[in-house]
């Protein structure tokens, strides 16, 4: 089932959320009247579209929008649209649809954004004020109009494109939604039947972002809840062990789903044992822990981190969702870095039923050797790949082991070697090893089961010399933390993955990938189709079947979004 494009409909039946505030508006701010011919006055009318045009132009906009982002071009072009007629104003008093926009920007907190950042205290002030006077002066109405505009337009922007670049963050991320032009859709919603549908065309498609909406609703509702509050152990709690706190820790994970509500009623409350222990591990999965059972420092910390940590995270992964372009290619990989996880998408523009889903190796955290966030497009496949070893590497790592005899090299596989695609090869003596460190030879590693990118590579050029590839340690994917590499991504299945890129190949079954991967001569396969490929960063998921997954802020990305938008 598609997710619903209706913005601001609960996940309780559809139940639009607007609680007190939109209460207070219905008593606030009266349906619209005539003035007794059913039309603005003449006067009014006439000096409206001059006073819209001065409040647009002006340097700074009107005290109500202070500090709005929403272009002015924006609302040129808005106004054009409507002939610089009103928008949010009839008979002097606000129409249904301004109201209808006021309660959106009053819920906007459900989807992980602030009501504040679109003065809706200032602006229901406003439309108050505009409904208590007898007969409002054109100024007063073009201030009104234009104010409701701005807000509305910030509003779009944010939901369709996200309130922070992610360029300022130094991420490589489509900078358009296929220059989406806002200007259209807030004139839709002023004269729409249905205000929070049109307004909901413009968030993301994705299913991912739909289940975050009903997860941030569900979080919040728990924020409140003191009795859910862990308080620490002193040392580690094993199965079977008696844990005084075993009843508290049965209600918070009653709560967060981990166990369920048929569970049956322990006959030894403070016994940490049964569907508890079972729970527990459950959690560990759902947040990037090893799944032992055991109460130790690092599970302890994540049972007791507040709940409001969990919906800051749930907004910032809103936030990064709405980056990505509104309709996704044909065929594509997602690579969620602090997952460590790559799913494949084939004719998907809601990312909902991946292809294939693998475990990944990324960039190693301690080190600072980041796996970088960007877009990438896949040309090539080269099977039985040679790794041309980057100068850092081999300056570092490679040279001073060798020099000292801790690494064989004929037994690794590597040589040095010149430029060009079919190098002359050195010996390695000290005076080459030394050129290499300097980067006037290099060093390679011969194709392989024993080469460090597997037998397969999956090549997308890119600045920062990242690719996808297999692994001869496969024995490193069954750690839970997977942060490995120097920044490449390892692909725990590469023969599926191969298969997936060249599936619109017809002369690369499975038995040809294997029998390429296992042959004794490199091939580069360029692909029949290219394959987009997203390497993304959030640390708030919800997978298909609803599972709500927390992951570590890997490379502390999200403590930058967090000041980033903290910054505005």
């Amino acid at each position: 089932m598609k997710p619903s494009r209706h913005l601001w409909h609960g996940a309780r039946g559809h139940v639009r959320v607007f609680g007190l505030i939109g209460t207070l508006l219905a008593v606030l701010i009266p349906v619209p009247t005539s003035d007794g011919q059913g039309i603005v006055p003449a006067q009014r009318e006439s000096t409206f579209g001059g006073a819209i045009a001065t409040l647009i132009a002006a340097n700074e906009p009107a005290p109500i929008a202070r500090g709005s982002r929403a272009r002015r071009l924006d609302l040129e072009r808005l106004y054009a649209l409507a002939s610089h007629h009103p928008l949010w104003t009839r008979d002097g008093r606000s129409t249904r649809e301004a109201r209808d926009v006021l309660e959106v920007i009053a819920a906007s907190d459900t989807r992980g954004l602030r009501p504040s950042d679109y003065q809706i205290e200032m602006l229901m002030a406003l439309v108050s004020s505009l409904e208590g006077a007898p007969q409002p002066d054109s100024a007063r109405l073009a201030e009104t109009d234009v104010a409701i505009s701005r807000a509305l337009l910030q509003l779009l922007h944010d939901l369709d494109r996200g309130r922070v670049d992610p360029g300022v963050l130094g991420l490589e991320l489509p900078g358009s939604h296929g220059d989406r032009d806002l200007a259209p859709v807030a004139l839709a919603v002023s004269q729409a039947g249905d205000v929070p549908n049109v307004i909901g065309s413009v968030e993301p498609p994705y299913a991912g972002y739909a289940a975050l909406i009903r997860l941030l609703g569900r979080y919040r509702t728990l924020v409140s809840d003191t009795s859910l509050r862990l308080p620490p152990t002193r040392q580690t709690v094993r199965p079977n062990d008696i844990y005084d706190d075993a009843p508290r820790l049965r209600r918070l994970l009653l709560a967060l789903g981990d166990l369920p509500a048929t569970a049956a009623t322990p006959t030894e409350p403070n016994r940490y044992a049964g569907s508890l222990v079972l729970a527990v591990m459950h959690f560990q999965r759902r947040h990037g822990l090893e799944p032992d059972g055991k109460l130790g420092p690092a599970t302890m910390e994540e049972l007791r981190a507040p709940i409001a940590d969990r919906v800051w995270q749930i907004e910032l992964a809103l936030e990064r969702w709405r980056w990505l372009p509104d309709r996704p290619p044909a065929r594509y990989i997602v690579i969620n870095i602090p997952a460590f996880r790559l799913y494949a998408f084939e004719n998907d523009s809601a990312a909902e039923h991946p292809r294939l889903a693998m475990n990944v190796i990324v960039g190693e955290a301690e080190r600072r050797r980041d796996t970088p966030v960007f877009v990438g497009e896949m040309r090539e496949l080269v099977f039985r790949p040679y790794w041309d070893i980057p100068v850092r590497i081999a300056r570092t790592e490679l040279v001073p082991q060798i020099k000292r005899g801790a690494i064989d090299m004929d037994a690794e596989g590597y040589e040095i070697v010149g430029s060009g695609d079919n190098p002359r090869i050195y010996p390695a003596t000290r005076a080459n090893l030394n050129a290499v460190a300097a980067g006037t030879l290099r060093m390679r590693q011969r194709p392989g089961s024993g080469n460090a990118l597997g037998l397969v590579k999956f090549v997308f050029p890119n600045n920062h010399n990242v690719y996808l590839h297999g692994t001869p340690a496969v024995q490193l994917f069954s750690y839970a933390r997977r942060d490995f590499s120097h920044g490449c991504i390892r692909a725990e299945q590469p023969t599926a993955l191969a298969e997936f890129a060249l599936c619109n190949d017809s002369t690369w079954n499975r038995w040809a990938i294997e029998e390429a991967m296992h042959g004794q001569q490199t091939l580069r396969i360029p692909l029949a189709k290219p394959v987009t490929v997203y390497i993304l960063y959030i640390t708030a998921v919800v997978a298909p079947d609803g599972t709500a997954y927390f992951y570590p802020d890997l490379y502390e990305q999200d403590v930058a979004l967090d000041r980033a938008l903290s910054a505005r």
